[in-house]
């Protein structure tokens, strides 16, 4: 049977995936591509929890993003939120939930190395990690289709220049961290893109 799982993540790491979600009972969806997040974790107020994760996600880069999350999950039911959202609790359950993944029958070794130096202290967003992330945008390049053979890193697009993402097209300003300020050039307006999406050239 094909679910949402069986579509997104490696072969083999659905099961697991799908128990993660039966143990911590979170609502989970598969949501259109964000500027400025891969995937995210809510509690409500009701005691009810929530996780979204990219629908344009390659299945490793999926399967962590899906993980991280799972570990805020794991937070949030030992602690609440008494503790800070990428600390040293939520940091040992994604080092917890991601052991059994960590093997090269999950991931080609390219991505294995790179994710296992950045899983000795996981950071709050894989961005943090160029070159975990370089790692998971070869495996995207590698399976985009003739007509995507547009698209480029938003930080390699030139300061100043043109670039279309989301249908709309902005002017590329100055690296933040993990992100790019950028001017939606029909409203004027300022967002903060991650630097390592992909963007069509304009």
């Amino acid at each position: 049977m094909t679910d949402v799982f069986t579509a997104h993540v490696p072969l083999g790491t659905d099961s697991y995936c799908r128990h993660l979600w039966q143990q911590y009972g979170f609502l989970f969806r598969v949501v259109k591509p964000r500027r400025s997040r891969l995937g995210d974790f809510r509690a409500f107020p009701d005691g009810k929890t929530q996780i979204t994760v990219n629908a344009n996600l390659n299945p490793y880069a999926f399967l962590i993003t899906y993980v991280h999350e799972v570990a805020h999950a794991d937070v949030n039911r030992r602690y609440k939120r008494r503790v800070q959202p990428h600390g040293k609790a939520w940091q040992t359950a994604f080092q917890r939930l991601m052991e059994p993944l960590m093997t090269e029958a999950v991931f080609p070794d390219d991505i294995l190395r790179p994710l296992q130096r950045y899983m000795s202290q996981p950071a709050a967003t894989t961005y943090a990690n160029p070159a975990l992330m370089l790692a998971l945008r070869r495996e995207d390049q590698e399976s985009i289709s003739p007509e995507q053979h547009n698209r480029i890193l938003l930080r390699d697009v030139p300061e100043g220049k043109a670039f279309q993402f989301d249908k709309k097209t902005f002017i590329r300003g100055t690296l933040r961290r993990t992100r790019i300020v950028c001017k939606e050039v029909s409203t004027g307006r300022s967002y903060a893109i991650l630097a390592h999406a992909w963007v069509e050239q304009h």
